[in-house]
């Protein structure tokens, strides 16, 4: 019985090793928007990235208009030592708990980054992380100061993804962008040639 379990752990252990040297980015099963976000956690989408900084917008607005601010205000950092998230991925952000620069948007250090499993539904070549990508690409975005992506859908019976999104500046004007992706089976992610 106690050779069992030591077999038993020595095999846990070393499944443990195995996983985590695999060398690529581990994504949690759960989408992480519909849980409330951790301890001290970031959460949004990355909407862009400068070397191995990544710019994280959430998409749940706070009112601030009770004081003064803005009816939509979406909070936004750059994350620096993020050299993995792709953008279009959800996801959640902890700091080493250095100091944060506050102009908008804020600058922090990340110390721990949880990726979302990107969803592929029924029908879809590109996962809602892909889709989100290429619309953040289109022409139709060229112009937006800092995005902000509200929802994803994607219409089997057209083939097409439709992202709606908002420009931070412009968010208050209820100017909506409903960016429309063709639905192609590979989408080049920044790095790759």
């Amino acid at each position: 019985m106690i050779n069992l379990r030591r077999v038993l752990i020595l095999l846990s252990i070393l499944f443990v090793c195995l996983t985590g040297c695999s060398g690529h980015i581990e994504c949690n099963s759960v989408q992480a928007q519909a849980n409330a976000p951790s301890e001290d956690g970031f959460s949004g989408y990355v909407v862009d990235r400068k070397d191995d900084s990544i710019l994280v917008v959430d998409p749940a607005y706070r009112d601030n208009s009770s004081n003064g601010g803005a009816d939509r205000y979406y909070p936004a950092k750059w994350f620096s030592n993020a050299p993995d998230p792709q953008i279009g991925s959800y996801v959640e952000v902890w700091t080493d708990g250095s100091p944060e620069n506050q102009p908008y948007p804020g600058q922090a250090r990340a110390d721990k980054i949880a990726v979302s499993c990107p969803n592929t539904p029924d029908g879809a070549h590109m996962t809602d992380a892909d889709a989100i990508r290429s619309g953040l690409h289109s022409l139709d975005t060229e112009n937006m100061h800092i995005p902000v992506i509200e929802d994803t859908r994607f219409d089997a019976d057209t083939g097409t993804w439709t992202i709606q999104m908002r420009d931070v500046k412009t968010a208050n004007e209820g100017q909506v962008v409903h960016v429309t992706v063709k639905d192609e089976k590979q989408v080049k992610i920044q790095g790759e040639e």
